[in-house]
């Protein structure tokens, strides 16, 4: 350890571990960010203050694009899966860039890591200096989301830091894909870099050069996000020294901490303004197919579920409140996840549904509250360094989706019907195996623009817009991954079975659909990015269905040779899924939420379809003239219009559209609706039939176990469930 300095790089001559010690304190003790109850730096000119901020901003979103051409990845020229962010010298956010909104707290994370593991002395942060970071332990999704960090100093002070994160196409994982599925425990995950300096003087490091080629397959992809990374932190660092030029050190210092407690004020008021006071709960199931994944660690070998409550409160301060109180055990796969990473998960949808005007930052995360989860559950392993965390996306995305929907709930009751939202993520398939041109890599193509949001309170969710993720939802070009995966896309076709009907369906998704074309050997493995295949979260909203089950399949035609030769068609719409399975028989095959490592040949076609996000509405209250606009786009079938939204329906081969009987459709809505009360029991008779089952435990085994698995780590949710079915007290779950 070298010798105590005796001047700190930071503010004043303090040490960084003063400065975050010191700012810490003015919040508890004020309930201000760093102290600040009076802001007046950026009150004194309006004006100013805000070309202040969107120059910080033109700083990043420039850089972003600066990574973009230098990089060579098609994560980042395609989908765009990075972003920047401007961070006070202990790691708080100041702005972010356009981009993959995640990692606004997580990137901070890692810099507030480095200040309390004392880098001042012991590692040495200088101008110049470049610190690279992945590892979910510290802050972080999963090992493919590397942070690059580079100081910024003002006459010896060090007075910001720049953060790059790009995901990886590649770090080294053991599996198929970035995001390997079959691993379990931590080695199998790839490169970890916690924290390390990685280069000087703004160059890498000549034996971190060596270190990537000889561990990765794609180590000139890595390298070149590298030196992306470096290029567009370096450019923001020159135009951070030009704004402090013009606006002064001391209007920049202060200004930035401004920054942040304004958006914290105005986020309070957003949650006073769109929100009722209030408890919103729901629940997530979580499925977790393990038993035939070929794995070192063989009690890995199990399917379980789990139970994710996540309730919100709302208070009457403007504060949030999430809770997960319930949560299931962790267990050996990949997709436990971190309190650290319920940090992403809040940032993706504050920033996207309540913080949606540029100026996000950590102020817009501080009238939030997320408890940390139970040790030892799935949100909170005490064993996480041992364990894989490379898919933690898998149960997240799930929930912070069911969080979207509450909040929809919530601004719909506030008559913020426009802001209602909710979004499902999907499951596909990642490979590894040779490319067309003969390289050993791991391979996945990762267009996000495939996804059905949900519906909002006064009309239907955007078709194949709703990646929560990242704003830029696009599909990307299909030619640039078709050069770095060997396959060939088969169809790019609306799945009407994708849709949540309601008075206001979802977005329809769009299954991507591939064929294996010119590999020599190939793996096929999961790509998961949720948690549910049978169990499907009920994101509905006001009487609107869930959207539809997602579907990973395989297409292996027993003369694909000889098809090719006669020229008849290859399978390029889905439809419905029943009919599929009757006309290709055993050449289709159902791989499941989570496909074990299987290879694939020349002519295997790859499906993934996604579920689409929830209805909102009764689907017997659709406008007719919206469901005769759906099945002219072919959005929708005949099927749909008189089975879920009881209408009579004729195509007119004349007119080349469909036209619906008013008249008819009127009888028919009726009709159902009689059904409907027909059917009704009341609720006091459900409850009893059904309390019989509980007492019995007459359920499958998967979802009796789930239940056990959260009453052993929380006894409120036991006692919770006791009280509901009047369960005597010896009752044990």
């Amino acid at each position: 350890m070298s010798k105590r300095a005796t001047k700190g790089i930071g503010d004043g001559g303090r040490t960084l571990i003063q400065v975050l010690e010191d700012n810490e304190r003015l919040y508890r003790e004020t309930g201000c960010y760093a102290g600040i109850t009076q802001p007046h730096v950026l009150k004194q000119d309006p004006i100013r203050a805000e070309l202040f901020h969107w120059r910080i901003m033109a700083a990043l979103i420039s850089g972003r694009e600066t990574t973009r051409m230098v990089s060579g990845s098609p994560y980042v020229r395609e989908v765009a899966e990075l972003c920047l962010g401007l961070y006070t010298p202990e790691g708080d956010n100041i702005a972010q860039s356009t981009g993959i909104q995640v990692h606004i707290r997580l990137m901070g994370d890692n810099i507030r890591w480095m200040v309390k593991m004392n880098y001042e002395e012991e590692v040495g942060i200088r101008d110049g200096d470049l610190f690279i970071a992945n590892d979910p332990v510290i802050s972080g999704m999963h090992a493919a989301d590397v942070y690059d960090m580079l100081p910024i100093f003002w006459e010896k002070e060090l007075v910001c830091w720049v953060s790059t994160v790009i995901m990886e196409m590649d770090v080294g994982a053991v599996s198929p894909g970035c995001m390997p599925t079959p691993n379990v425990e931590r080695g199998t995950d790839g490169l970890k870099f916690c924290c390390e300096k990685y280069g000087t003087k703004d160059r890498i490091n000549r034996d971190f050069e060596h270190k990537i080629n000889i561990s990765l397959d794609m180590a000139d992809i890595f390298l070149l996000d590298r030196k992306g990374a470096v290029a567009a932190n370096v450019r923001v660092r020159k135009e951070i020294h030009n704004i402090i030029k013009e606006f002064g050190i001391d209007f920049f210092k202060q200004g930035i901490l401004e920054l942040i407690e304004e958006e914290r004020r105005a986020q309070t008021m957003r949650i006073k303004q769109r929100t009722i006071p209030g408890r919103y709960r729901s629940v997530v199931p979580c499925e977790f197919q393990m038993a035939k994944q070929p794995v070192a660690w063989t009690p890995a070998n199990v399917d379980v579920l789990r139970l994710v409550p996540v309730q919100m409160d709302v208070t009457t301060a403007g504060k949030m409140v999430l809770d997960f109180e319930g949560t299931g055990e962790w267990g050996w796969h990949p997709f436990n996840g971190t309190p650290q990473a319920l940090w992403g998960g809040v940032s993706i949808v504050t920033v996207q549904i309540l913080s949606y005007d540029g100026r996000a930052n950590l102020g817009s995360l501080l009238p939030m509250e997320v408890k940390t989860p139970t040790e030892d559950t799935l949100l909170n392993p005490k064993f996480i360094k041992k364990l894989a965390t490379s898919t933690p996306w898998a149960p997240l995305l799930d929930v912070f989706g069911m969080w979207s929907h509450l909040l929809g709930m919530t601004f719909y009751l506030r008559g913020f019907r426009e802001e209602t939202f909710n979004y499902r993520s999907s499951a596909g398939w990642q490979m590894a195996g040779y490319d067309q041109m003969g390289n050993k890599r791991p391979l996945m193509a990762a267009g996000t623009g495939n996804f059905g949001p949900g519906a909002c309170g006064v009309c239907d969710g955007i078709d194949c817009g709703g990646w929560l993720a990242t704003p830029e939802v696009d599909l990307g070009s299909v030619e640039v991954w078709e050069l770095f995966v060997p396959h060939m896309e088969i169809s790019r076709r609306f799945e009407p079975y994708s849709t949540g009907y309601g008075r206001f369906r979802s977005g329809v998704a769009l299954p991507t659909q591939a064929m294996i074309h010119r590999t020599m050997k190939c793996v096929g493995s999961g790509a998961i990015g949720c948690a549910h295949d049978r169990l499907i979260p009920n994101i509905g909203q006001f009487g609107g269905y869930s959207g539809g089950r997602r579907n990973t399949l395989m297409v292996r035609y027993k003369d694909f040779a000889g098809m090719l030769e006669r020229q008849e068609p290859l399978l390029h719409e889905l439809g419905f899924l029943g009919d599929l399975q009757q006309r290709l028989g055993d050449q289709l095959k159902d791989v499941g939420l989570l496909p074990a490592p299987m290879e694939v040949i020349e002519g295997d076609i790859l499906i993934a379809a996604s579920g689409a996000g929830g209805g909102l509405g009764d689907p017997l209250e659709r406008d007719t003239r919206a469901i005769e606009a759906d099945m002219d786009e072919e959005l929708s079938t005949e099927w749909m219009a008189k089975s879920i939204y009881c209408v009579k329906a004729e195509y007119d081969k004349q007119a080349k559209r469909w036209k619906i009987d008013d008249a008819a459709s009127e009888q028919m809505r009726a009709a159902k609706r009689k059904e409907r009360i027909s059917r009704g029991v009341p609720v006091k008779d459900w409850w009893r039939k059904s309390r019989q089952r509980f007492l019995a435990h007459d359920y499958d085994p998967q979802i009796v176990e789930m239940y056990q698995s959260s009453a052993r780590l929380s006894t409120s949710f036991a006692q919770e469930i006791r009280d509901f079915w009047a369960a005597p007290e010896d009752f044990t779950l």
